[in-house]
């Protein structure tokens, strides 16, 4: 069962504030959430002196909290407990990511606009260095989830966000499909023929599902979907798929691995989180990863 502890909202005073907290709203009234945070940092270093000039010794943080105040009274009620921290400092990543380690936030919800509104960089910043799973919810977004899509690529971090989806789908009565892209070796072609490695390369990818269909049983009954490469990234089939299977929601798992943080996100999140889908986009860490 998922138990949500603490949650962040990352705010950031433009349109998507309101369906960013609506969203949260949902959330709160479909899954165990303690409580909330949303959070909204004034960046020093963006005030200019012609602001300062013209608006004095104003409390500019009262004013930021105030204008949240009534977003929350609009579109989050008593959905369940939470509080308002507005915050000056200069680095807006580095200040959320002590945020999330000293309440223990176990999930961020971050808005996205799309790519003609905003270049995206600080929320690219923020999904390398919070040390905490991550939903993106994009302005286009719908809140009613229904479909949900894991690839996987049979890593323990793609597992994990698999079994996290299973037990998502299980609690809230969703429907669940996973998929994997698999590529060939064509430089081997044609001495091996397109036809032959297309079934090999099926027939391995199968035997690993039905392996970890024997030993994760829980997730036995899920269906899942080949998809090959064919001179397209991971990430381009991956939001071809959710859009051909009209799905709600798409789960990645994060590894983590690499013990540099900018460097741990990888290839195919970052290439996802770039695109302008209008899907809610769940980038999972496990529990020993971010310890």
């Amino acid at each position: 069962m998922i138990v949500i502890d603490a949650m962040m909202v990352c705010l950031d005073l433009s349109e998507i504030d309101e369906k960013l907290v609506a969203f949260t709203r949902s959330i709160c009234e479909r899954l165990p959430v303690k409580k909330v945070y949303f959070v909204h940092n004034i960046k020093t270093s963006d005030l200019s002196d012609d602001f300062r000039e013209f608006f004095g010794n104003v409390d500019l943080s009262k004013e930021v909290e105030t204008n949240i105040a009534d977003i929350l009274t609009a579109n989050f009620g008593a959905a369940c407990d939470h509080e308002i921290l507005v915050s000056e400092e200069p680095n807006t990543e580095v200040m959320m990511a002590d945020l999330v380690k000293r309440y223990k936030v176990k999930l961020t919800l971050l808005g996205k606009r799309m790519s003609n509104k905003s270049t995206g960089a600080l929320g690219t910043k923020l999904l390398r260095i919070l040390p905490c799973s991550v939903l993106v919810f994009p302005e286009t977004a719908s809140f009613n989830i229904a479909r949900v899509l894991t690839p996987i690529d049979f890593s323990e971090a793609s597992i994990h966000a698999l079994r996290l989806s299973k037990s998502l789908a299980d609690q809230l009565g969703l429907y669940l499909a996973i998929m994997h892209v698999y590529k060939l070796p064509t430089q081997y072609f044609p001495l091996i023929s397109e036809e032959r490695a297309v079934r090999k390369a099926e027939e391995v990818v199968r035997t690993k599902f039905v392996n970890l269909q024997k030993s994760h049983q829980v997730i036995a009954d899920v269906p899942y979907t080949l998809v090959r490469a064919a001179g397209k990234s991971i990430a381009e089939r991956t939001v071809e798929q959710l859009s051909k299977g009209k799905y709600d929601m798409l789960v990645l798992g994060l590894k983590g691995s690499n013990p540099i943080p900018s460097l741990s996100l990888g290839s195919v999140p970052t290439e996802i989180y770039s695109m302008d889908i209008d899907t809610p986009l769940w980038l999972v860490y496990s529990e020993d990863l971010i310890k």
